[in-house]
């Protein structure tokens, strides 16, 4: 994923997510090129790993550019969602 992470662009990567799901893949999100991200497109993230926890299959938010770790810090989700 690359740009930003936001109340216009989170609806996007929700239908794209539900859409690998329904194909049974695991999903990763590369976040390493993002440049902003808001509180609309962490909630995203948290409802997906959520539901991947609760429903058994996989989900990964990696490689957080330094915009999306300092809105994980602020919220304290670092160990949560980013995996390196």
């Amino acid at each position: 994923m690359h740009g930003e992470l936001d109340i216009a662009t989170a609806p996007e990567l929700v239908d794209l997510v539900a859409r690998l799901r329904h194909h049974g893949h695991a999903v990763t999100i590369d976040l390493a090129e993002v440049t902003f991200m808001d509180s609309t497109g962490l909630t995203m993230l948290m409802d997906a790993h959520r539901e991947a926890e609760q429903e058994g299959w996989k989900f990964t938010a990696r490689r957080a550019s330094p915009a999306v770790r300092r809105v994980f810090e602020l919220a304290g989700v670092n160990g949560v969602l980013d995996d390196g």
